[in-house]
C-alpha cells in the first residue's frame, strides 16, 4: 500500500493485535512510545516492515509483546541494540539489506537468545566479538555483506547452530575464530569469498554436520583437514574451486558423509581408488563442470549406497562398461548432460544400472539408439534425451512389459523426422511425451496407442504437414495435445480413437499451422474438448460443424489471426460449456443477429482488429454470464441499445472505433455491473451530464485521444465512484476545480497533452496519480491545495523551470522542461521521493554533486549524461554516489563514447542499470569500474550503435553472484566468448557467470564461426541454470521458446535461425544450413499466459537468480508475435 504513517484510531486493536504486516509501504518513521500504536498493542507478536523507508528503528516504539520483528530492506544505518533490549520476548530479527556497516562492540545489560538473527545483504566490514558474548543466536546470517576477515572468538558466547558467511570477501580466519561455538555450530555456509586456502579455525568445530565452501578459490585440502568433525560430517560442498584431483585423503575420515559436491573445479581424473575407504555412506556426488575425459571400470564401487550422481558438463570421450558395476541396486539418479562425445546411445555404459529411475543424457552427441537399448532399465521413469541428433526412434524402443513405470520422455530438439505406429503402444505408467522442435513430417496411425496414463503429448514446432487417422488410440486421460507451429493445413477428428474422458477433457493447441479446416471424423468415443486453439491459421469462416462435435465440453475457443470474415447467426453451433471466445484480428465486417445467442456461459469475447461496421439490436443480449467485450479497433459507429442486455459486462472495451457520441442508452443495460469502459481513439466531440447517469458504478474511464474540447461542469456528477480517468490527447477547456466537483474519488487523473497553460486547481483528497506531460504549464499549486495524497506526479514536457513539492510523492518526472539549475535545494520539499526521471532538460546549466543527497528514499533513478556542463563542475557519478539507497539507475548516454562517465556511481545496493544512447558507438574497457562487488545485478545496454565490446569489458563482473545482461536492439553482428570470459573457455567456466541470461534480440545478429559458441552457451544456460530437465515438460516448453526469439541471418540464405540452434562441431557452413532449415514459430496466446508460471517454476528451482531474473525470456510475454 501507501502508508506514510500510522495516525488514526486504532484504539479498538490495542488489546487484541497479535500480527500485523505493514511491508512495501511508505513509513519513514515509527510512532514513539508510549501511546503510538505500536507501542500500545500489547499482544502483538509478530510486525512485518520490510521494504519501507525507515533510517531507525526507535527505542520503546515497540511493545514488550513482540517475538518476530522484521524490518528487512529499509535504509536503517544502525544496529538497534537499545530496541532489541528493551524487547523479552524477542526471538526473530530480520534486518536483512539495509545499510548497517557495523555491530555494537558493547553487550546487553542481561544475557538475551535469539532463534534467527538476519543481517544478511548489509555493509558489514568488520565482526568484533558480536555483542561482547551477551547475545545466543541459533541462527545467525551475516552473508552478502563485506567482511574481509574473521577475529579470533568473533562469535563466542552466540552458541551458534547455524552460521551464514557466504558471498562476503574474507580472505583470512583467525585460527580462534570459533572458539565458543565449537560445541554448537553445525552448519557452516562460507560459499562465495576469497579464502584460497582452506581455514584452519574449521578445527574447532566439533559438531560440524554441512560445511559449504564453494568459490573459494581451493586448490587443494591437507589430509587432516576435516579431522575435526570426521564423525558428524554429513554435506560438504567444494564446488566452483581449483581443485585438480578428488581431495580423497582429507575425505578418508568422513565416513558418514552422505552429500558431496566438488563440481566445477579442475578434476582431470576420477578412479575406484579416489572413493575408497569414505564413500560407504555416500548417497548424492555431484561432479559436474570438471576436466573428466574418461570413467574407468569400477569407478564408483567404493560408493555401494550412491543414489544420485551427475557428470554433467564434462567431457567424456570414453566410459568403460562397467564404471557403474556395484550401483545396480542403489543408483536412482543419473544426470550426464552435455558431456558425452559418443554417437552411440551408451547402453553399455548404463546396463548395471537395473535400479536406474531418472536418467538425462540431454545436449549430447548422441545419434543412434538400438531398438534393446533401454531393455535393462526397467524401473525408468524418467528418460531425457532432448537436443541431441536422433534421427529416428527404433521399432520396440519402448516395450510395455519391461517400462512399465516410465512416465515422462523427452525427446525435443533432435532430428527426428518421423514417427511411425507403435511408438509408444501399452506403456501403462506414461504421463508426458515431449516431441518439441525435431522435424517430424507426419504422425502415423497407432503411433500412440494403448497409454492409459497419458496426460501429455507435445508435438511442437515439428514440420508436419499430416497426423493420419487413428494417430492417438485408447487415450483416455490425454488433457493436452500440442501441435503448434507446425504446416498442418487441415485436421481432422480421425485422428482420435477413444480419446479423452468427461473427467479429463483435451486441451488442443493446432495454433500457428497453415490450416484451412477442420473435419469432423469418427472419434469412438465421445471426444471431449475442453479448450481450443486455432489462432493464427488460415481459417475463413468458424469450423462449425467440427466445433458441434465436441459441444458438450468446450470452453474456450481461439480463432484469433485468421481469415474469418463473417459471423452468421448461430455461429458457433450449440456450445453449452463455452466460457470465452477469441476471434481477434480476423477480417470480420459483419456479424449476424444471432451469432452468441444461448451461450448462458460465455463470459468474455474478443472482436479486437477485425473490420466490423455495426453490431445488430440484441446482439450479445441474454448472456447472463459476459463479464468482458472487446470491440477494439474496429469501425464501430453506433451500439444499439438492446446489444448488452440481459448481460453483465464489466468491462468494456470499444477504443480504436469510430464513435462520435456515447452509446450511453446501451451502457444504461449494463448501468449496475459496468466498472470499465475505454473509448479512446475514437471521435467524440461533446460530453455532457446526460451521457453517464446509466452507469453509476463505473470506476475507470478512458476517453483519451478524441476531439473533445469543451466539458461542461456537471458532465462527471453521475460518476461519483469513479477512481482512474484519462482524458489525456484532447483540447480541453474547462472549469476543472468544478468539473472533478463531483468525482472526489479519483485514484488516476491523465490530463497529458489537453493544452494545458496553467496547472489547473484540482480539489481531489484521494488522488494518487496525476499526469500532466506534454503541456505548456510553467507552475504549479502548493501540494496542499486539494492533492495532499499525491504518490505519482507526471509533469515531463512542459514549462517548469522549478521543481515541485511534494511531501508524499514518491514518484517524478521532470523531463522536457526548461529547468537551469538543480541542486539540494531543488529537491526540499520531496522527502519521500523514490523514483525520479530527469532527461533531456535542454537549458540545463548547473547540477551540483549533493543536489540528490536528501532523497534518503530514492531507489529508481532515470537520467542522462550531461557533456554541456563542464566536467570540473559536474560528474555523474558524484552527483550519484550521494545517494547510497539507489536500487535502479537509467542513464541516457549522449557521447559518442562511454568512458568515465559513470565512475562513483555505482553504489553497493544498485541492482539495476540501463544504459541507452542513440549515438553511443563505443564503450571503454573500464567503463564499469566499480562495479565488480556487486552481489546482484541486471545490466541492461539497449538501443545504441555498438557493434562490439572490447574483449575483458566484463571480466570484471565474474563475482557478480547474480548477473543478468540485455543487450537487446543495438548493432551487433558477431559477439565473442572473450567478451565475457577473458581467461578461459566459456565451457570450463559454464553459463553461471552470468546465471540470469543473456538477452539479445534486435540485433543484425550474422550466422558465422564467430557466433556459434552462442548457441550452445544459450542451451546450456537452459539447463545448467534454469534447469528446464526439473521444471514440468509444458513450461519447460515456454522457456524453450522464449529463448529460441534471438536469431541470426544466415548470410547465404538469408533464413532466420534462432541462436539456439546452432551448433559448434568444428563450425562447419553446412552445420548453419541445417539450422537454417528449421523455422521457429512463437507460442500461441493461450500458451503464452503459461510462460510467467515457467518461469516462476524454473527460477523456483534453482533459487533466486538475480533482479530480473532470465532476462532472455522476458521479451516472450510482451513483443507482438
Amino acid at each position: 500500500n501507501q502508508v506514510g504513517s500510522l495516525t488514526g484510531n486504532w484504539t479498538g486493536l490495542r488489546d487484541s493485535l497479535r500480527s500485523l504486516y505493514l511491508g512495501e509501504n511508505d513509513l519513514l518513521e515509527l510512532p514513539p512510545g508510549p501511546g503510538g500504536l505500536l507501542a500500545d498493542s500489547r499482544r502483538l507478536s509478530a510486525l512485518d516492515l520490510d521494504r519501507n523507508k525507515l533510517a531507525e528503528l526507535n527505542a520503546g516504539a515497540l511493545p514488550a509483546s513482540l517475538h518476530t520483528l522484521s524490518a528487512a530492506h529499509n535504509l536503517i544505518h544502525e544496529f538497534p541494540a537499545k530496541l532489541v533490549q528493551q524487547l523479552p520476548n524477542l526471538g526473530v530479527l530480520s534486518l536483512r539489506g539495509n545499510v548497517i556497516e557495523s555491530l555494537p562492540a558493547t553487550g546487553f545489560h542481561s544475557k538475551r537468545t535469539l532463534d534467527r538473527l538476519d543481517l544478511g545483504d548489509n555493509h558489514l566490514q568488520v565482526l568484533p566479538g558480536v555483542f561482547n558474548g551477551s547475545l545466543q543466536v541459533r541462527d545467525l546470517h551475516l552473508d552478502l555483506n563485506y567482511l574481509k576477515t574473521l577475529p579470533a572468538q568473533a562469535l563466542r558466547g552466540c552458541n551458534t547452530v547455524r552460521l551464514f558467511l557466504g558471498n562476503n570477501r574474507l580472505e583470512t580466519l583467525d585460527e580462534r575464530a570459533f572458539v565458543g561455538v565449537g560445541h554448537t555450530l553445525e552448519y557452516l555456509d562460507l560459499e562465495g569469498n576469497r579464502l584460497g586456502v582452506f581455514p584452519h579455525a574449521l578445527k574447532h568445530l566439533k559438531r560440524l554436520r554441512y560445511l559449504y565452501l564453494g568459490q573459494n578459490g581451493l586448490r587443494s585440502l591437507a589430509n587432516d583437514s576435516l579431522h575435526a568433525f570426521a564423525n558428524t560430517m554429513r554435506a560438504l560442498s567444494l564446488t566452483g574451486n581449483r581443485l585438480e584431483e578428488v581431495p580423497a585423503a582429507a575425505l578418508r575420515s568422513l565416513r558418514k558423509l552422505s552429500h558431496l559436491n566438488i563440481g566445477y573445479n579442475r578434476i582431470a581424473e576420477l578412479s575406484e581408488e579416489d572413493l575408497a575407504d569414505w564413500a560407504a555412506s555416500l548417497d548424492t556426488l555431484l561432479l559436474p563442470n570438471n576436466l573428466l575425459t574418461e570413467l574407468g571400470p569400477y569407478t564408483f564401487r567404493q560408493a555401494p549406497r550412491l543414489r544420485e550422481l551427475s557428470i554433467s558438463f564434462n567431457k567424456l570421450r570414453h566410459v568403460d562398461p562397467l564404471a557403474f558395476a556395484g550401483l545396480g541396486d542403489s543408483l536412482l539418479s543419473l544426470e550426464a548432460s552435455f558431456c558425452l562425445y559418443d554417437d552411440h546411445f551408451p547402453e553399455d555404459m548404463l546396463q548395471p544400472l537395473a535400479s536406474l529411475s531418472w536418467l538425462s543424457l540431454d545436449n549430447n552427441n548422441i545419434r543412434l539408439v538400438n531398438g534393446t537399448a533401454l531393455y535393462r532399465l526397467p524401473k525408468l521413469q524418467y528418460l531425457n534425451l532432448e537436443s541431441n541428433f536422433l534421427t529416428q526412434l527404433p521399432a520396440g524402443l519402448f516395450h510395455a512389459s519391461i517400462h512399465a513405470s516410465l512416465g515422462e520422455v523427452r525427446l525435443g530438439y533432435n532430428n527426428i523426422a518421423s514417427l511411425h505406429a507403435e511408438t509408444f503402444s501399452g506403456l501403462t505408467g506414461l504421463q508426458t511425451v515431449v516431441l518439441t522442435g525435431n522435424r517430424i513430417r507426419s504422425v502415423a496411425g497407432r503411433a500412440f496407442v494403448d497409454l492409459s496414463s497419458l496426460v501429455n503429448i507435445l508435438l511442437g514446432g515439428n514440420m508436419l504437414s499430416s497426423v493420419d487417422a487413428r494417430a492417438f488410440v485408447n487415450l483416455p486421460a490425454l488433457n493436452n495435445l500440442d501441435l503448434h507451429g507446425n504446416r498442418l493445413t487441415m485436421f481432422s477428428m480421425s485422428a482420435f480413437l477413444n480419446v479423452t474422458s468427461d473427467r479429463t477433457p483435451l486441451t488442443l493447441n493446432l495454433s500457428s499451422n497453415h490450416i484451412v479446416d477442420l473435419f469432423e471424423g469418427e472419434t469412438g468415443v465421445p471426444l471431449h474438448l475442453q479448450v481450443l486453439d486455432v489462432s493464427h491459421n488460415q481459417l475463413a469462416e468458424v469450423p462449425v460443424n467440427f466445433l458441434m462435435r465436441v459441444s458438450t465440453t468446450l470452453s474456450r475457443l481461439y480463432l484469433g489471426h485468421n481469415r474469418i470474415t463473417k459471423l452468421d447467426g448461430h455461429a458457433f453451433g450449440s456450445l453449452p460449456a463455452i466460457e470465452l471466445i477469441g476471434l481477434e484480428n480476423n477480417e470480420i465486417s459483419a456479424v449476424a443477429p444471432g451469432a452468441f445467442d444461448g451461450y448462458r456461459r460465455l463470459q468474455i469475447v474478443s472482436l479486437a482488429g477485425n473490420q466490423i461496421l455495426h453490431l445488430q439490436p440484441d446482439q450479445f443480449a441474454r448472456l447472463p454470464a459476459l463479464r468482458i467485450v472487446d470491440l477494439s479497433d474496429n469501425h464501430v459507429r453506433s451500439l444499439p441499445r438492446s446489444a448488452l442486455s440481459g448481460t453483465r459486462v464489466e468491462h468494456l472495451d470499444l477504443s480504436g472505433n469510430e464513435f462520435v457520441v456515447v452509446p450511453s442508452s446501451a451502457l444504461e443495460e449494463v448501468g449496475d455491473t459496468l466498472r470499465l469502459l475505454d473509448m479512446s481513439r475514437n471521435i467524440i466531440e461533446h460530453l455532457d451530464s446526460t451521457m453517464f447517469p446509466g452507469i453509476p458504478w463505473l470506476t475507470t474511464l478512458n476517453l483519451s485521444r478524441n476531439r473533445l474540447t469543451f466539458l461542461p461542469d456537471n458532465v462527471f456528477s453521475s460518476l461519483a465512484g469513479l477512481l482512474d480517468l484519462d482524458l489525456s490527447r484532447n483540447t480541453l477547456r474547462a472549469n476543472f476545480g468544478e468539473l472533478f466537483h463531483y468525482v472526489q474519488q479519483l485514484r488516476r487523473l491523465s490530463l497529458a497533452e489537453t493544452g494545458l497553460h496553467a496547472a489547473p486547481a484540482l480539489p481531489l483528497p484521494h488522488l494518487l496519480h496525476l499526469n500532466l506531460s506534454g503541456n505548456a504549464i510553467r507552475s504549479l499549486p502548493s501540494p496542499q491545495d486539494g492533492l495532499q495524497r499525491l504518490r505519482v506526479l507526471v509533469l515531463s514536457n512542459n514549462d517548469l523551470q522549478h521543481l515541485p513539492a511534494g511531501p508524499m510523492l514518491r514518484e517524478l518526472d521532470i523531463s522536457g522542461n526548461p529547468i537551469k539549475v538543480l541542486t539540494r535545494e531543488s529537491f526540499a520539499g520531496l522527502p519521500r521521493l523514490q523514483s525520479l526521471t530527469a532527461v533531456d532538460l535542454p537549458r540545463l546549466e548547473r547540477f551540483d554533486s549533493d543536489s540528490l543527497s536528501r532523497l534518503r528514499a530514492l531507489t529508481s533513478l532515470s537520467t542522462q549524461t550531461w557533456p554541456r556542463i563542464e566536467k570540473y563542475r559536474f560528474r555523474l557519478g558524484n552527483t550519484l554516489s550521494a545517494v547510497p539507497s539507489l536500487r535502479r539507475l537509467s542513464v541516457r548516454v549522449l557521447e559518442r563514447s562511454l568512458t568515465d562517465q559513470l565512475l562513483g556511481a555505482f553504489n553497493p545496493k544498485l541492482r539495476r542499470i540501463e544504459l541507452t544512447g542513440p549515438d553511443l558507438q563505443v564503450a571503454a574497457g573500464d567503463a564499469f569500474e566499480g562495479i565488480e562487488d556487486h552481489q546482484e545485478l541486471a545490466l541492461q545496454i539497449r538501443g545504441t550503435q555498438l557493434s562490439e565490446f572490447p574483449p575483458g569489458l566484463f571480466s570484471r563482473l565474474e563475482r557478480v553472484a547474480h548477473l543478468s545482461l540485455d543487450i537487446r536492439d543495438n548493432q551487433f553482428t558477431s559477439l565473442s566468448a572473450d567478451t565475457f570470459y577473458h581467461n578461459s573457455s566459456w565451457e570450463t567456466v559454464g553459463t553461471k557467470l552470468i546465471p540470469g541470461g543473456l538477452n539479445l534480440n534486435g540485433n543484425p545478429w550474422s550466422c558465422d564461426c564467430a557466433l556459434a559458441w552462442l548457441g550452445g552457451w544459450l542451451r546450456r544456460w537452459l539447463r545448467e541454470v534454469l534447469q528446464v530437465h526439473a521444471v514440468a515438460a509444458d513450461a519447460a516448453q515456454q522457456l524453450q521458446d522464449a529463448a529460441r526469439q534471438a536469431s541470426c541471418v544466415d548470410p547465404r540464405s538469408g533464413h532466420r535461425v534462432p541462436l539456439l540452434r546452432m551448433r559448434d562441431p568444428g563450425c562447419q557452413a553446412s552445420a548453419l544450413s541445417s539450422a537454417a532449415s528449421w523455422r521457429w514459430r512463437p507460442p500461441s496466446p493461450a500458451a503464452l499466459g503459461a510462460l510467467v508460471t515457467a518461469v516462476v517454476l524454473a527460477t523456483g528451482s534453482v533459487g533466486r537468480l538475480g533482479a530480473s531474473g532470465a532476462l532472455a525470456l522476458v521479451a516472450a510475454a510482451s513483443s507482438p508475435r
